[in-house]
C-alpha cells in the first residue's frame, strides 16, 4: 500500500475533529501523519505520528527513509513550508485550506503570503470547503483547474435526525463553537437580550473554549437573568450529541474579523442540521452553500444584531417553521456532507496524483 505524508504542523487542535475523522477512514492509502507539536492524542489516537523535522533537508531523508510518495499538506502554512521538500522528492503534493489560511488584502506584507504565488505553480492540487474560498485563490493566482472543492463531512450515524415537539415556551437556542471573535458569538449574546424581552423563558446553551470567554461572561452578568445563559465549555462529541438532541434552534453568527480571518463552512452547523435542528446563522464564508435562507434556516448581515433577534423570534414562535427547515437540513447534509463519500473523493484525489506522480 502506497505510504502518504499526512503532514499538520500541530497534531491536533480540539476544534479539528473533521481532519481527525478523515485520517481515521481512509483505506486505500497508508497515512502517516508527520507533526512539529503533538497535542491532544489521547482524544485523538493514532498509530503513525512521526516528528516533523524543523529544515527541510531533515524533512527530505525522513519522507525517504518511509518510502513517501505524496504529500497531503493540511492548511496552506504547511503546504509553503514544504515546498522546497515537494520539488526535491519530485512527489506530488495537495494542500488542503481551511479558513483562517486564507490569503487577504490586508496581510499581502506577510511573508507566508508573499509566498503562495509559488506555492499555487508549484503544488499539484488545492483542496478547499467552499466555492467562496475557490473564488479567493483564484483572486491570488491560484489556477482554477488545480483547485477541488471538498466539503467537510460528518459521522451521520453520530448525529442523529430527531422529531422535536412543538412547543413556544422554554425553547433552546443552541451555539457550537470555538470562543473566537470569528464565530460571532458577542453578537448572539446581544441578540438573545432582545429574544427575552418577548420570550422570557428561552434559555441560550454556548459550547466552546477560548479568547471570548471572559468577554462573554461580562456581556450575560448585564442584563440577563442568572441561569438563562451557559457557558458550557467544552465537552465530548457524545454529550454534545446529547445536548443538540435536546436544543430547539441552533445560532452560529459567524464574521470576518478585522485581520481578515473567517470560516469556510462550519462542521458545527452541519452536525446540528442532520439532528434536525433549524439554523440561524450569518451571509459569510460559504455558509450560504449549507444554509439556503428560508429553507434551512435564516441568514443576517455579520454584526446584525436586531435581524439575528428578529430570525431566533420567528423560530421561537413557529414551532412548524422549526420543523419543517430541521427536515431540509437533515435531507441536505445527507445528500452533500456525508463523511464516508467525502472521503472515497479524498481517495479519488489521491489515486489521481499518485498515477500522474508515476
Amino acid at each position: 500500500m502506497k505510504r502518504i505524508a499526512f503532514v499538520r504542523l500541530r497534531y491536533l487542535p480540539p476544534s479539528e475533529t473533521f481532519i481527525y475523522g478523515e485520517l481515521k477512514r481512509i483505506r486505500t492509502v497508508k497515512p502517516i501523519v508527520f507533526a512539529r507539536k503533538r497535542m491532544n492524542v489521547k482524544r485523538f489516537p493514532y498509530k503513525r505520528i512521526k516528528t516533523l523535522p524543523t529544515r527541510p533537508g531533515g524533512i527530505v531523508r525522513a519522507f525517504r527513509r518511509r518510502r513517501i510518495r505524496l504529500i497531503h499538506a493540511r492548511f496552506g502554512n504547511a503546504g509553503v513550508s514544504l515546498m522546497r521538500v515537494k520539488r526535491r522528492l519530485r512527489v506530488p503534493m495537495l494542500t488542503s485550506f481551511h479558513g483562517f489560511d486564507l490569503p487577504t488584502r490586508r496581510n499581502r506584507a506577510k511573508p507566508y503570503h508573499r509566498k503562495l504565488p509559488l506555492l499555487f505553480r508549484v503544488g499539484d492540487k488545492f483542496t478547499v470547503p467552499s466555492r467562496h474560498m475557490k473564488r479567493k485563490l483564484m483572486r491570488w493566482g491560484c489556477p482554477r483547474h488545480k483547485i477541488k472543492i471538498m466539503y467537510s463531512g460528518i459521522d451521520l450515524a453520530r448525529f442523529p435526525y430527531v422529531e422535536r415537539e412543538p412547543k413556544a415556551e422554554g425553547v433552546t437556542i443552541v451555539g457550537v463553537g470555538r470562543l473566537h471573535p470569528k464565530k460571532g458569538f458577542r453578537y448572539l449574546v446581544k441578540a438573545f437580550r432582545k429574544v427575552l424581552r418577548t420570550h422570557p423563558t428561552s434559555r441560550l446553551v454556548i459550547v466552546g473554549e477560548g479568547e471570548e470567554r471572559r468577554r462573554l461572561m461580562r456581556m450575560i452578568r448585564k442584563g440577563i437573568p442568572r441561569g438563562q445563559v451557559r457557558l458550557r465549555g467544552h465537552i465530548p462529541h457524545d454529550k454534545l450529541t446529547e445536548l443538540l438532541r435536546k436544543a430547539d434552534i441552533f445560532c452560529l453568527p459567524s464574521i470576518t474579523t478585522k485581520d481578515g480571518n473567517q470560516e469556510g463552512i462550519p462542521n458545527s452547523i452541519k452536525e446540528a442540521m442532520a439532528t434536525g435542528l433549524p439554523i440561524v446563522s450569518t451571509k459569510h464564508g460559504g455558509i450560504p452553500e449549507l444554509v439556503e435562507h428560508g429553507k434551512e434556516g435564516f441568514l443576517v448581515p455579520e454584526r446584525n444584531v436586531k435581524r439575528l433577534a428578529e430570525s431566533l423570534n420567528a423560530l421561537i414562535e413557529q414551532a412548524d417553521l422549526r420543523r419543517e427547515m430541521g427536515r431540509n437540513g437533515r435531507a441536505k447534509v445527507e445528500r452533500r456532507f456525508d463523511a464516508v463519500k467525502q472521503v472515497e473523493r479524498l481517495e479519488g484525489i489521491y489515486d489521481r496524483l499518485l498515477r500522474k506522480g508515476r
